[in-house]
């Protein structure tokens, strides 16, 4: 885990020196809703909304809700408010990556904490301002019944203006 991490703060630190030589046009305003598969969840599929508003070049100002099921009978879902920062950190081709980093609230049914979020997603141009977002996260909850890190591989459609 500690590898990890050392391989995203060099990409973070990488990113922030070559986002501003780039002068790709930015959308300022981004929707996107998705589903991801989350192995540590019952049943593992989960879901994801996101809206992100451009601060400054590559770097966004964004909210995230992710809804993972924690048990299939009784139905119970683990649900996460999120508020962080994207930092594009590359481009492959005309393919922006960005490292989302967000923090907040998860609730169980009564049982509320702590949450914060990680990973890398990506920004594909399907047609006008629609895109894809393939995405690869990690979540971590106070809340989320001793599940530790969950990782969250999934994808999100999304509109931008």
């Amino acid at each position: 885990m500690r590898n990890a991490m050392l391989v995203i703060a060099s990409l973070v630190l990488f990113g922030i020196n070559s986002v501003y030589a780039q002068t790709a046009s930015q959308l300022t305003n981004i929707y996107a809703a998705g589903v991801s598969y989350n192995n540590s969840g019952s049943p593992s599929i989960a879901g994801t909304g996101m809206y992100a508003h451009n601060i400054t070049g590559g770097t966004y100002a964004f909210t995230v809700v992710d809804a993972l099921p924690s048990s299939f009978k009784p139905f119970t879902v683990t649900s996460s408010f999120g508020a962080g920062i994207a930092q594009k950190v590359f481009t492959v081709g005309k393919v922006p990556v960005y490292i989302p980093t967000a923090a907040g609230i998860s609730y169980n049914g009564t049982n509320t904490g702590w949450a914060w979020s990680t990973g890398a997603l990506a920004s594909v141009k399907v047609k006008g301002n629609w895109r894809v977002f393939p995405n690869v996260r990690i979540v971590k909850s106070s809340v989320s019944n001793g599940a530790g890190y969950q990782p969250i591989v999934g994808v999100m459609f999304g509109y931008g203006n």
